[in-house]
């Protein structure tokens, strides 16, 4: 098993698919626990480059989401 995140950006700031690779796109984690603590570490710079809401997968399967980033 692992989990991975989803983005969904809806105006458009990333410079490309090396730049959403360098935010953490398609990154894999081995724990649930693990992909939660690189969000609540990451979700400012994803915000901050459009990602307005991700959602967690656990390999095809959907664990929670989509969830909104934002500051509230």
């Amino acid at each position: 098993m692992s989990y991975s995140w989803v983005f969904k950006q809806s105006r458009v700031t990333v410079k490309g698919a090396e730049h959403l690779g360098e935010l953490g796109a398609g990154q894999q984690f081995e724990s649930q626990e693990e992909a939660e603590a690189w969000l609540s570490e990451t979700w400012p710079e994803l915000q901050e480059a459009g990602i307005d809401e991700v959602t967690l997968m656990e390999d095809d399967d959907v664990v929670y989401g989509p969830m909104g980033l934002s500051e509230q």
